[in-house]
């Protein structure tokens, strides 16, 4: 039996690699089919090629680290499932292949693979593609329109919800078309009542947790609403910036990812309302109209100071408790030290001993 070494804190938990995962690529397929009725055949050429070959990399990987290839990790199956749905359905091919190959090859696999990336491969592809080919990147159809399985896709449009609000502008489609998906945007991220019902049922099955995606979208909206960046009232800003963008996309299969994210609950919650914070200000301040990956990495990069703020606090609260225990068992101790072995003598309110 081969044993290896982890990283503390070590939390006992009745889920796995494979339920968790399972659960994660359960909900990815509704999206996918929604892209698909919306887009067409390209949108699941587009899923299953990224799969291939983020899994494809990934067993290579393996098998060259000297372990046993496995078809039960199912999480360059999740990676290869997220990054098409954060792109556009017109998207070219060799983007996606070289997005999934750098989430694979130098997010994951330089760490050491599963269980070991500092940084949320997804994430990482996505920020690789977006800073290589922005144009391509941020260029969408609309919804509804067909598109070709090969080749250039000329039905094109860049006045997404991110384009408008990144710009200063107020975008144009009501609520009600944002949360049937009808605008336009990265393929798997416009339908929100879909994506709500998603991360309804990780939060059910425990898959994600709270504390994070929830927090995150809570202070996002807050700051939004608080300090709106366009020119409309506080409600209408924090609906569009959280609901019409890809922020609740990420905030429930991003954001969440156990790996990168901290173990404890303080450190989580913790997670969810920097992110918030870390989000608004790369939307105002950021170089492009999406960088909700952007700021997931850098919280990445702070979630192991998180963890630590969590066991110290943990630790304080242990001796605080340990140090009342041994206090109240020395004053015990003290109620029966005389000579006979018998209580020692409480005085009356009168100052005579009973």
């Amino acid at each position: 039996m081969k044993l290896y070494p982890q990283k503390a804190p070590h939390i006992r938990s009745d889920t796995s690699n494979k339920t968790v995962m399972g659960d994660v690529i359960i909900t990815l397929a509704a999206l996918y089919f929604m892209a698909a009725c919306y887009y067409g055949r390209r949108v699941l050429e587009l899923g299953l090629l990224s799969v291939a070959v983020c899994w494809g990399a990934d067993a290579l990987c393996v098998w060259l680290r000297g372990r046993r290839v496995t078809i039960r990790d199912y999480s360059p199956v999740v990676t290869g499932m997220i990054i098409p749905l954060m792109m556009s359905a017109s998207i070219p091919y060799h983007i996606v292949v070289v997005a999934d190959l750098f989430a694979i090859l130098i997010a994951k696999q330089t760490f050491g693979g599963l269980g070991n990336n500092l940084f949320n491969p997804a994430a990482a592809g996505l920020a690789f593609a977006i800073a290589c080919w922005p144009a391509q990147m941020f260029t969408y159809p609309l919804p509804n329109s067909t598109l070709d399985l090969w080749g250039e896709v000329s039905s094109s449009i860049t006045s997404s919800a991110s384009y408008t609000l990144y710009v200063g502008g107020v975008p144009m489609a009501d609520y009600t078309a944002v949360l049937l998906g009808q605008q336009a945007g990265p393929m798997g991220t416009t339908c929100v009542l879909v994506i709500c019902a998603c991360l309804l049922y990780l939060l059910f099955r425990r898959t994600a947790k709270a504390q994070q995606s929830l927090l995150l979208l809570l202070t996002a909206a807050a700051l939004n609403f608080l300090f709106p960046r366009v020119s409309a009232d506080g409600l209408t800003s924090a609906f569009y910036e959280v609901l019409a963008t890809p922020v609740l996309f990420c905030a429930a299969f991003l954001f969440t990812d156990p790996v990168t994210s901290p173990s404890r609950s303080m450190g989580k919650a913790l997670y969810g309302v920097i992110g918030g914070v870390v989000l608004v200000l790369f939307s105002r301040l950021g170089g492009y109209e999406q960088t909700m990956v952007f700021a997931i990495l850098l919280m990445n990069a702070l979630s192991p100071a998180l963890d630590q703020l969590a066991e110290w606090q943990i630790t304080q609260k242990r001796r605080m408790r340990y140090g009342r225990k041994v206090a109240i068992d020395l004053s015990g101790e003290a109620d029966f030290d005389t000579d006979d072995g018998a209580p020692a003598a409480e005085a009356a309110p009168g100052g005579t001993a009973v």
